[in-house]
């Protein structure tokens, strides 16, 4: 039978405060997850009703992750992974997650403004109605 005792600290206080740490974590990201599609969803609003002049999905995602509401979930869920490293490979994943979940909406919103910004001009495309004449800001 192996002892309770490892460096000092009991295993099941040190299994408890970990099992606490993965689930704070967890709850972090489900958080960060939640708020970052909101966002994602307020700025294709934005940038369908005009009211944005529309940014790279990259340079977007990065206001989004940088902005005020994302910031103090992020920095509570690295200062877990602080305490807990063995967590790090999995937070980071998750983020890439999110990261490749919203940036792909915002993608499959670009593309097509995109397309209307390069050839609205276009008399030919206008006429066969693959285009619309309307003014997208730039």
């Amino acid at each position: 039978m192996s002892s309770p005792y490892t460096n000092g600290s009991i295993r099941q206080q040190e299994i408890a405060s970990r099992n606490h740490a993965r689930e704070e974590i967890s709850r972090m990201l489900a958080i960060e997850a939640t708020r970052a599609a909101v966002m994602v969803a307020y700025v294709i609003g934005r940038i369908q009703e005009q009211l944005q002049a529309p940014k790279s999905p990259e340079a977007l995602w990065n206001d989004i992750v940088n902005s005020a509401q994302l910031v103090p979930v992020r920095r509570k869920a690295d200062q877990n992974v602080a305490d807990y490293p063995q967590f790090s490979g999995w937070v980071n994943g998750q983020r890439q997650q999110i990261e490749r979940t919203q940036t792909q909406r915002l993608r499959e919103l670009m593309e097509p403004l995109d397309f209307q910004r390069r050839f609205g001009n276009c008399a030919r495309l206008q006429e066969l109605h693959l285009v619309s004449p309307a003014r997208i800001p730039a």
